[in-house]
């Protein structure tokens, strides 16, 4: 960061004469100039971090680093427990593979600077990029391919049920091929144009970030348009399921007459005559059956509600943060903000003495504890989604696997391997939500076949409300699969 007199005699300290160090590689256009003349600028010594932020900031910085080993680790646990389990233990799926990947990717962008410890500067006043540091070129297309796919997945995993939901969409195998397209599409797609036409460099740490203005809009945006969508389609699809309970109950929907099946000389309840209204025993067992479907629903979707509005968070605080970074660097080379000329005469007056001028770096837009409370948030989202993805049966499966290994290589050999989304028996075996909350769909009827004997239907074939209730504990398991 020192310099030798004559680099030196048009600029004071600490800084240093742009004109001294030509344009030869690194990211030009990241440099924290503030031109003098027409001719010259004077910049500070890379990395400005070092001069941004206090000392805690280098020493704080390696913790999102170690917190993405952990991040790894369990998620790479995970996706060997979809992998190797029966999918009765692992409740495997393919929206869950593909956001357990995306993650992975994020997290070995974390890992990767621990071992190669960059030096994240092409020359005294130029920050690296892509071009000119290995590191750099693969912790910034891991952070953007892994970042944005974990956004697409879940984005995904909410048109999923609310598709379910609202719309009793039972075409699994055509949602199964176009969620997989669109899960490595859309982060190739963004990988290659942010790679291909703007890059990324060192800007807030030892990983990789999209330079330039253009990134912003060409990522960034895109980040918080995703989750955004993925929060609106789950509170529409809640709302969706508050509005049939509402419409049902108030206009007093009356129950059909319902017969048992198991024995022809028993009742459940009787049809009001036509013209005359439900009786109020009916229309309040209605209600419940209702209500208990709709917290049926909301339970089972937990998972996917968490994980949206999860994402939607970390996205735009993510977003913010780093456009703030982005939008100072920016108009430090133009040297047009006045914040920026307080804080350059603050070090020029106290000889380059950065701790007596940390107030007045706040005025660039930047604060130290917000990019490694970033960071932080950025490594953790794998630890988080691997303990809303963990389930009991988990445990149980690697317990049976671990007690008995030949057992389990012996059925392993003769097992078919699955994305968790066999279309034959999909939509029986994994019952779908209802979307008018009082007649089962299409699956439920199938399903009636396999249980003639212990359900109580109605003249037309209908699933009682009645049986429904008692049913609902029993069934949880199977349509537990649906909620990956």
């Amino acid at each position: 960061m020192a310099a030798s007199g004559n680099r030196n005699a048009t600029c004071p300290a600490p800084f240093l004469a742009a004109s001294s160090f030509p344009p030869r590689g690194g990211e030009i256009g990241s440099r924290f100039c503030l031109p003098v003349t027409r001719d010259e600028s004077c910049c500070l010594p890379c990395p400005m971090t070092d001069w941004v932020f206090s000392d805690n900031f280098q020493r704080l910085l390696p913790t999102a680093n170690y917190v993405g080993i952990a991040s790894l680790v369990c998620n790479v646990l995970l996706l060997l427990t979809y992998l190797v389990l029966p999918e009765e233990k692992s409740h495997r799926h393919y929206l869950s593979i593909g956001l357990t990947v995306s993650l992975i990717l994020l997290s070995i962008a974390f890992v990767i600077p621990l071992g190669t410890k960059p030096d994240m500067c092409f020359d005294t006043l130029t920050p690296d990029n892509m071009y000119t540091d290995t590191g750099c070129a693969w912790t910034g297309a891991l952070l953007l391919a892994g970042a944005m796919g974990a956004i697409v997945w879940i984005l995904l995993r909410s048109i999923w049920t609310a598709l379910r939901i609202m719309f009793d969409f039972r075409r699994t195998d055509i949602f199964q091929w176009v969620s997989i397209a669109l899960g490595v599409g859309i982060p190739g797609l963004f990988l290659a144009i942010e790679m291909g036409t703007i890059g990324v460099s060192y800007k807030l740490g030892n990983i990789c970030l999209p330079s330039g203005p253009e990134a912003f809009v060409a990522w960034y945006v895109w980040l918080v348009v995703f989750a955004g969508l993925s929060a609106i389609i789950l509170i529409a699809t809640i709302v969706f399921c508050l509005w049939k309970f509402a419409i049902s109950a108030l206009a007093g929907v009356g129950v059909s007459t319902h017969k048992s099946t198991a024995s022809a000389n028993s009742a459940a309840l009787t049809e009001p005559e036509p013209g005359q209204p439900p009786s109020k025993r009916a229309m309040k067992r209605q209600k419940r059956v209702e209500w208990a479907r709709i917290k049926k629903v909301l339970r089972l979707q937990w998972r996917t509600i968490v994980l949206a509005f999860i994402i939607l968070n970390e996205s735009v605080f993510f977003g913010l943060v780093f456009t703030q970074s982005t939008g100072a660097a920016e108009a430090a080379v133009h040297g047009q903000t006045l914040p920026d000329r307080i804080w350059a005469a603050c070090l020029i007056v106290n000889d380059g003495d950065k701790s007596a001028c940390l107030a007045q770096s706040s005025g660039l837009g930047l604060s130290g504890p917000r990019v490694i409370a970033t960071w932080l948030l950025l490594s953790t989202l794998g630890l988080i989604v691997f303990l809303l993805m963990l389930r009991w049966s988990m445990f149980v499966g690697w317990y049976e696997v671990l007690r008995n290994p030949r057992a389990f290589l012996a059925n392993l050999k003769g097992r078919r391997l699955s994305l968790g989304s066999d279309d034959q028996e999909f939509v029986v075996q994994k019952e779908p939500k209802h979307l008018s909350l009082t007649k089962p769909l299409g699956s439920d009827n199938n399903a009636d076949h396999h249980n003639t004997g212990s359900r109580t239907e109605t003249r037309n074939g209908d699933v009682s409300p009645v049986s429904e209730v008692d049913e609902m504990d029993a069934k949880e398991a199977r349509e537990d699969r649906i909620v990956v």
